[in-house]
């Protein structure tokens, strides 16, 4: 992985949450897809990609983002972002359109609550 980004885990309420800071681009986006991919037990009910500490994020985040959300689909478990509006990097999920297929969300809190109060799997 590019040691522009760092990746940090952690397990709440059965949903595994992924941090990511730093930088989101081609040399480590699919690094990074694979390592969170492989971290999300199929018990857990989902996961939550918090890019707040994330300060730069091209079309490979984008692509991660979407096959993370294509493989949890599979699996019958939710994806959830975190970005806050003042985010550097919002103006480029909001233009792709991210927030029209994976909910953005402004904090982690808010994130663990949506999936635990009612967000179901699709289909």
């Amino acid at each position: 992985m590019n040691p522009l980004a760092r990746l940090t885990l952690e397990t709440r309420d059965e949903i595994q949450v992924a941090h990511i800071t730093g930088e989101v681009d081609i040399a480590n986006a699919s690094t990074l897809e694979s390592e969170i991919s492989d971290t999300v037990a199929n018990t857990a009910f989902g996961l939550v990609v918090d890019l707040t500490e994330t300060d730069y994020f091209d079309s490979a985040g984008i692509r991660m983002l979407f096959q993370l959300r294509k493989r949890l689909t599979g699996r019958r478990q939710n994806l959830r972002v975190v970005v806050p509006r003042d985010s550097v990097i919002i103006t480029a999920l909001l233009v792709t359109e991210v927030d029209q297929i994976i909910p953005i969300d402004e904090t982690v809190d808010e994130s663990l609550t949506a999936l635990t109060d009612g967000d179901r799997p699709p289909g």
